[in-house]
């Protein structure tokens, strides 16, 4: 089912607006970008899927100092669920944050990436990390992990179905599958923003779509997290809101954009818990069971 569609030239702009970042190219060959609904699962996703970054695209964004925040939320939620000394494997580690967190707590840490700069970082600062897909490694991998876990990855890939199989195919029976992303059916996806978009985001995932998996994979979901909001995404919040064209505020510029999104983070943290609105992630723990037969879509 479409819900929407957008033009190349409407989110090239959005890319260049707010990231600075030319993405004709990621796009060349596709006039048109629709964003559809899984009728069953209902999962949201882009299409064609063809539009999904590359590794070159990646290596653009994490010169960003925003990308890869110090930070995160899901991280320290993902480590209260750990028992000791666990085996993690972490798919999409960037240069590996997380996995030096696991150490430092006393857990043994693998991650896989396909950013071959985070790769290189993450190697040079002695962290276990392998420049490959979940898929890949998974062909390959004979002794399962205690813990499989992915934060803002989900989202990114086209094939879900592939990308779930092999991770849980890593993980051992009775295992924790770990997954963070951002929340589909929350303000910042109803904004349209551009890190939300295709050639960086091709999955918009929602409370029922995780649902949803434990009737397709041997799962069953134990926690279901949303994300308080958090004073950086305030900012960001409020510079999407006041330049949204439903709200006919063009006049306002960039700089007086950037003004209100810092006025924002620091003073309408109270306004916005008030109101309820929830933060940017939502986190799902996943406990592994016995295999079972499997289907191969959504």
């Amino acid at each position: 089912m479409i819900e929407k569609t957008f033009s190349k030239e409407e989110i090239v702009a959005k890319y260049s607006r707010y990231l600075d970042i030319d993405v004709a190219d990621d796009l060349e060959g596709c006039d048109r970008v629709l964003l559809c609904r899984g009728r069953e699962s209902n999962l949201r996703f882009f299409w064609p899927p063809t539009l999904a970054g590359k590794g070159s695209f990646y290596e653009k964004l994490m010169v960003k100092p925003q990308y890869y925040t110090a930070e995160k939320w899901e991280h320290a939620i993902a480590l209260q669920s750990l028992a000791p000394k666990q085996r993690v494997l972490e798919i999409g580690c960037g240069d590996g944050l997380f996995l030096a967190k696991l150490k430092q707590a006393g857990h043994y840490g693998t991650g896989l990436e396909i950013n071959e700069e985070a790769v290189r970082l993450g190697i040079s600062a002695g962290l276990d990390i392998r420049n490959a897909t979940v898929e890949a490694f998974a062909a390959d991998c004979t002794e399962p992990f205690d813990v499989v876990c992915a934060f803002q990855v989900l989202e990114h890939v086209t094939d879900p179905c592939s990308f779930l199989v092999s991770a849980l195919h890593c993980l051992r029976d009775d295992g924790l599958a770990i997954f963070a992303v951002p929340n589909g059916d929350g303000i910042f996806s109803s904004l349209d923003v551009a890190y939300d978009m295709p050639p960086h985001h091709m999955l918009r995932w929602n409370a029922a779509a995780f649902q949803f998996l434990t009737k397709k994979f041997p799962v069953v979901l134990q926690d279901l997290l949303l994300e308080p909001i958090s004073r950086p995404h305030l900012g960001l919040l409020a510079e999407a809101c006041f330049d949204h064209p439903s709200l006919r505020h063009h006049w306002l510029g960039s700089l007086r954009r950037r003004v209100i999104g810092t006025l924002a983070s620091k003073y309408w943290a109270a306004f916005f818990d008030e109101l309820r609105v929830a933060g940017h992630t939502l986190l799902a723990v996943f406990q592994k069971t016995a295999w079972g037969e499997t289907t191969s879509s959504f």
